[in-house]
């Protein structure tokens, strides 16, 4: 994947994340959880895979 992908990847991956860690509506955590599930496949290198969970983990200190 290009750089740019993986940045909106992980942007959209963080703002899943963020709506599990503060909903309280079982409903949109269970949306989030099914995004995060679809999002995930379009991610098929593992190398990838560590580039956007530290993308990730990033955005959501940063934003915290």
């Amino acid at each position: 994947m290009k750089q740019k992908e993986l940045k909106n990847l992980a942007k959209k991956l963080a703002k899943q994340e963020r709506i599990i860690a503060n909903s309280d509506d079982p409903s949109e955590v269970t949306a989030a959880q099914a995004e995060i599930m679809r999002l995930s496949k379009q991610i098929h290198d593992f190398q990838d895979l560590d580039l956007i969970d530290e993308m990730v983990q990033e955005y959501l200190k940063v934003e915290s």
